[in-house]
């Protein structure tokens, strides 16, 4: 049975509006008459997936041939428009009617699970502004900014979750520090004088063992649309909240599919494990100082989860460059890139030398023996 690509929508039986997700109510609700529509959630536990299963099954599917975009019609107006590759969900460019689609019949996987917006837009301008007022050296243009075109882009985005039982053997060395005295000359008042004095130095002695770690829900970023370290400072994320996935929480906000693939992703995983397998062979070897010499690692019982985690999404330019920044759609917190004013800096700078410069003077003149301070100044300069 072939797959049909579809569009829908959520259609208010009052009034014919569109229903969109209220963050507030956590429902359906409509944007002209308020009508609302509870949404239920099943009782559906949130399933860990074999990884090296599906990793398999990926392998033998067939692959699956799409176009970078679609031309559809709206499910309202009928107006046409182009949706890009990753599209989920968005508005249409002509009646901003919610569209859902099931573009994911394209991929190999699905969502399973999200966590819903719990948090508006205006909430998120006061998160945003609070971020603003922190930034040290910040442009003034950023709350102009804030103040005359604030609309933020609330999105689902994905990501991988990635659970692993880890084995480690390492070799190495331990490092114990200790002092010994030892005799130098040295020049004091003019004369060469010799004098006992405290050296470092490091036992170094052979070091081995294993490690134990269980790695639970490893957050890797799905999308490109986000730098990787912007979705990464987001965290934390309240996982143990997460709801099966309804495409009715996505009615009024854009959504994305994955484009960073699952073996990609546990590729990024796996580097922080790596990291944190290191800090436990650290502290396992104990000493003052460690040398690792090698790690050898197998991982197991590996499983992954799909899901789609809220964010609201800013962009911002200043002097012909982009910055972005994106907000916690659960949270409120608040990652990005930002921009300095020079301007601002320069003169922090010069402040400071000014301010250096006075109590360097006024320390100076307190030690001098002068009585009056213009005849000090007069000498000063």
């Amino acid at each position: 049975m072939s797959k049909i690509f579809k569009l829908s929508s959520f259609p208010c039986k009052q009034c014919g509006a569109s229903l969109v997700f209220c963050s507030k109510t956590n429902a359906l609700q409509c944007e002209y008459c308020e009508t609302s529509q509870p949404i239920k959630i099943p009782n559906t536990p949130i399933v860990e997936h074999d990884l090296k299963h599906a990793l398999q099954e990926i392998e033998n599917s067939p692959k699956t041939i799409f176009e970078d975009k679609l031309e559809v019609n709206c499910t309202s107006c009928k107006g046409n428009f182009v949706l890009s590759q990753y599209q989920r969900s968005t508005k249409c460019p002509y009646c901003s009617t919610p569209i859902i689609t099931n573009l994911d019949i394209f991929y190999n996987l699905t969502p399973e699970s999200l966590l819903p917006f719990s948090i508006t837009q205006k909430s998120a301008k006061t998160s945003f502004k609070k971020w603003l007022d922190s930034l040290w050296f910040a442009p003034n243009s950023l709350n102009k900014y804030f103040q005359k075109n604030s609309k933020l882009h609330g999105t689902y985005i994905p990501y991988w979750t990635y659970d692993s039982n880890t084995h480690s053997e390492y070799q190495g060395k331990r490092g114990d520090i200790y002092y010994v005295t030892v005799t130098k000359n040295i020049v004091k008042n003019g004369r060469m004088v010799r004098v006992d004095v405290q050296e470092q130095r490091i036992d170094w002695s052979y070091a081995s063992g294993s490690i134990d770690r269980f790695f639970d829900d490893i957050l890797i970023g799905a999308s490109s649309s986000l730098p990787r370290l912007i979705t990464k400072n987001l965290s934390p994320w309240d996982l143990e909240n997460l709801v099966p996935y309804d495409s009715k929480y996505l009615s009024g906000f854009e959504s994305e599919t994955y484009q960073v693939s699952l073996d990609n992703g546990f590729i990024y995983a796996k580097e922080i494990m790596d990291y944190w397998i290191k800090e436990d062979v650290r502290r396992d070897i104990g000493g003052d100082k460690q040398q690792i010499d090698n790690i050898k690692t197998n991982f197991n019982d590996l499983t992954f989860k799909y899901l789609l985690l809220p964010i609201w999404i800013g962009n911002y330019k200043y002097k012909n460059k982009n910055y972005q920044f994106a907000i916690n759609g659960r949270t409120g917190q608040v990652t990005g890139d930002r921009p300095y004013s020079y301007t601002k800096i320069f003169f922090a700078v010069i402040t400071g030398v000014f301010i250096t410069l006075i109590l360097f003077i006024v320390d100076d003149f307190s030690n001098s023996g002068y009585q009056n301070f213009s005849n000090y100044i007069i000498s000063f300069f």
